[in-house]
């Protein structure tokens, strides 16, 4: 750490004391923000360009497929270069692109293709920095208040959550895609200016001469052997193959299904967000008395469990027998079930890095992380399949059936991993 705790800062909100870890964390909110702003805004442009689910996938895709990729080198690069110095890289190429396309949008002459690109680039970055984001909390708390530390970075991340879905789909309903875009810019810029004010860590880089792919196969064959990282990645597999993608379903479904606007599309992606804060209470509540890899699994099965319900809902509108009072509430129960899967998220959120960066060696800490990315890269199917699915049957049914298999996979996972159920000292 790289300066004493100041005694007014208690129990878990100890590791706001550090001078370092809040710019670290107001950085990290900012940078959540523009995230979640920037995915739902394009998935709205998307759909009004090509009128496709499938298109909308498929730029979700684009997205997300750079981390099968960057999984296998974000971990030695960041080894390599130092935490700090690759988030700045990282989000500048972000910056580039949010105002590229800024600039294309104002001049009227955006097409689906800046769009693709523009998400593969603005993945590509993001991949490098959580990595780097992630494995540089334990060099600012220590690893005793990992957990401390992910609750409250969960905690900014679910108001980023609710606030980004939210402020996109005002923007673009009161000033077009081009005023969201503006202001995601602003807050990129001011997400970066931040990040420059965290303390460089004495950075040693590794004395070997492995290259970048000898280190990452190093880091794989480290995480299989222990049971705790490899649930881990098992479930992140599984959430971001199975669950997740409903997200990019998300303008499809306010729109073609529930018959609402942008401005209901954000309140859908806000939703899961609102109900995280309740999950986080819990998780606050029950991590001293259940191990974390039970709060991670029963949290991500009680999110599939909501997303199926969520699915169910949004039949409502396209059930004809159903009486009018029915169909009318078919929105309202979408968010409820939507707040639900939030309250699941939020033990996912928590404990997906904690377990990783509890469980590795202090030196494989940055390749375990890159073993994350490469699990979240795992997505890119996902959501290509939920779009194939969605064009062919329609997008309830899609995330209904995505989100069964989840639950079967994960309890799965329990039975075969006694070591991830175990309790981390």
């Amino acid at each position: 750490m790289s300066e004493t705790t100041p005694s007014r800062f208690k129990g878990i909100l100890t590791p706001l004391g550090n001078a370092d870890f809040r710019n670290l964390l107001l950085s990290n909110t900012l940078w959540w923000q523009a995230m979640w702003m920037e995915m739902i805004v394009v998935g709205w442009l998307v759909l009004e360009i090509t009128d496709s689910a499938w298109q909308v996938a498929l730029v979700g895709f684009f997205r997300s497929v750079p981390l099968l990729i960057t999984g296998f080198i974000a971990g030695p690069v960041a080894d390599r270069f130092g935490r700090i110095r690759l988030i700045i890289l990282s989000q500048s190429l972000s910056l580039i692109v949010i105002g590229v396309i800024t600039l294309l949008i104002w001049a009227d002459a955006i097409a689906y293709w800046h769009l693709a690109l523009g998400a593969a680039i603005f993945g590509t970055s993001w991949s490098f920095s959580w990595t780097a984001r992630r494995a540089l909390i334990p060099d600012l708390v220590g690893k005793e208040r990992i957990v401390d530390a992910m609750l409250l970075e969960s905690f900014t991340q679910n108001i980023s959550r609710v606030a980004g879905p939210f402020a996109s789909g005002t923007l673009i309903a009161v000033l077009g895609a081009f005023g969201c875009y503006v202001a995601l810019f602003v807050i990129s810029v001011l997400s970066f200016l931040i990040m420059l004010l965290v303390h460089r860590p004495v950075h040693i880089p590794p004395t070997g001469k492995e290259t970048p792919w000898q280190l990452m196969v190093e880091g794989v064959q480290y995480v299989v052997k222990n049971q705790a990282i490899l649930g881990d990645l098992l479930i992140t597999v599984i959430m971001n193959f199975l669950a997740f993608p409903f997200q990019t379903l998300l303008p499809v479904f306010a729109r073609d299904i529930l018959h609402e606007g942008p401005f209901e599309l954000g309140l859908l992606g806000a939703s899961n967000g609102m109900g995280a804060f309740v999950g986080l209470l819990i998780v606050n509540k029950v991590r001293h008395h259940f191990s974390r890899g039970w709060i991670f699994a029963i949290g991500s099965i009680s999110q599939s469990a909501a997303l199926l319900g969520f699915a169910i809902v949004s039949t409502f509108p396209l059930t004809f027998e159903l009486t009018d009072t029915i169909v009318r509430l078919a929105y309202p129960l979408a968010l409820f079930t939507l707040m639900l899967a939030g309250i699941g998220q939020s033990s996912f959120g928590v404990m997906q890095s904690a377990i990783v960066l509890l469980a590795a060696r202090d030196d494989m800490r940055d390749r375990a992380m890159g073993t994350v990315v490469l699990a979240i890269g795992t997505g890119p199917f996902g959501r290509l399949q939920i779009g194939a699915i969605a064009e062919s049957f329609g997008a309830p049914l899609a995330v209904g059936l995505q989100s069964s298999i989840a639950i079967v996979a994960i309890i799965g996972v329990l039975i075969a991993l006694p070591g991830f159920r175990a309790r981390l000292e």
